[in-house]
């Protein structure tokens, strides 16, 4: 297990970090099915940073932490490059995120923003048994956490509702 994760004083986040630190969505480099389509972008992509996260990130070598209005949570930018054990869990995630129901039940599902960028969000199917069942167990972390929840539910109001989902994709 590496190291990073332990840094956090959220215990969710530790935990979060502990179960997805070793699995990926498939066994081997997903990145050479789109050629990191996911870690290429520009000043205005990042990727979503978890109650907790920001204080990782700020100020680290290779990142940039901004602001998002349209998720109204902060969002990390990197490189493109990094070191695997260093990525925050939307990295570790995609091409999948965790939405809330209404009952409250945190579920995973393909994350609509890596529509048209990853051919596992297309294709619905094709990732690591063990990475799904390592998703599924995060999520009942997720579910436990308040904090968490709540930015779970801000950020799926966010990416389903239309008006600013037209904002978040972008065709290239």
């Amino acid at each position: 297990m590496g190291f990073f994760y332990r840094r956090f004083s959220d215990e969710s986040l530790n935990k979060l970090y502990e179960l997805l630190e070793d699995v990926t969505p498939l066994r081997d480099d997903c990145g050479l099915l789109c050629c990191a389509a996911c870690c290429e972008g520009d000043g205005n992509d990042g990727m979503l940073l978890f109650p907790g996260e920001k204080e990782a990130f700020e100020g680290k070598e290779g990142y940039a932490v901004r602001y998002n209005t349209a998720y109204g949570s902060d969002v990390v930018i990197c490189t493109g490059a990094c070191e695997r054990t260093e990525r925050p869990l939307s990295c570790r995630i995609y091409p999948y995120f965790f939405y809330v129901k209404d009952d409250g039940k945190v579920t995973v599902a393909p994350d609509i923003r890596a529509l048209g960028r990853c051919p596992l969000a297309e294709k619905g199917a094709g990732a690591s048994p063990l990475f799904l069942r390592r998703m599924r167990m995060a999520a009942l972390v997720l579910k436990r956490d308040p904090t968490q929840t709540a930015f779970l539910r801000q950020v799926g109001a966010a990416l389903t509702d239309l008006g600013p989902l037209e904002e978040l994709l972008t065709l290239k």
